[in-house]
């Protein structure tokens, strides 16, 4: 059975460095896969996100091989604690913000807390860009991560602007879409969030016959888009 490993560091360098140094091997030995970009911090608020990858080792042919490290139970999260105290840590923050909360709901799913808030300054909470609302959804997530048994995934949104957000980002990949095919070339979208750049990764990994990439730094990190190699 086909077994990868996991690694974090301040940004996808260092995490694959970590992981090459603890495997004792080199780049060419491994397969790698970018799980989250990362990120410097929000606002300077509570520190950084780090970066994570998974490395998975070839053997010579360049066959991916079985890693005898035994892999780790499965950790069991208390989603009802978690809700609870994320429902307490948005109520707290977003006051101090001195926005109105009308009404605030919390479900989840498999391994993600969902909160909805509702508020008559909703373009307040989010900000611009999604900035603020980015920055209150990293920061419960990093409270919430202090207790083991709380470490789900988490999403914050209010009038529907992260499903609204994403038919934007399918509008605008649509386009690259058609100017990659018809140009052959590289497209480059405008930088943008970390939680935007994934959802791009991400939606040209389902369609297939992509490939894409990050670059720049910081607030001007962006994803470039080009037909894969099988296309060209």
């Amino acid at each position: 059975m086909q077994k990868e490993l996991e690694f974090s560091g301040k940004n996808i360098n260092d995490a694959i460095e970590k992981g090459l140094q603890e495997l004792n091997c080199s780049k060419e030995d491994v397969e790698i896969k970018i799980l989250d970009e990362g990120t410097k911090g929000l606002f300077g608020l509570m520190g950084s996100k780090p970066a994570r990858v998974i490395l998975t080792l070839k053997d010579k042919n360049g066959i991916k091989k079985e890693n005898t490290k035994k892999e780790e139970p499965k950790r069991e999260i208390d989603f009802d604690l978690a809700c609870k105290n994320a429902k307490e840590y948005v109520s707290k923050i977003v006051s101090m913000m001195n926005i109105k909360i009308d009404d605030i709901k919390v479900n989840h799913d498999e391994d993600t807390v969902n909160i909805e808030v509702s508020t008559d300054s909703g373009s307040l909470l989010i900000g611009r860009s999604g900035q603020s609302l980015n920055a209150l959804e990293y920061v419960v997530q990093l409270m919430l991560n202090t207790n083991p048994s709380t470490r789900a995934k988490v999403t914050i949104d209010t009038e529907n602007y992260r499903q609204k957000q994403q038919e934007r980002l399918k509008a605008i990949i649509n386009k690259a879409i058609e100017y990659v095919k018809r140009t052959k070339k590289i497209y480059r979208f405008d930088p943008m969030s970390a939680k935007d750049r994934k959802f791009i990764h991400q939606y040209f990994k389902e369609i297939g016959g992509f490939d894409t990439f990050s670059e720049g730094e910081g607030a001007m990190r962006k994803v470039g888009v080009k037909l894969s190699i099988d296309k060209n």
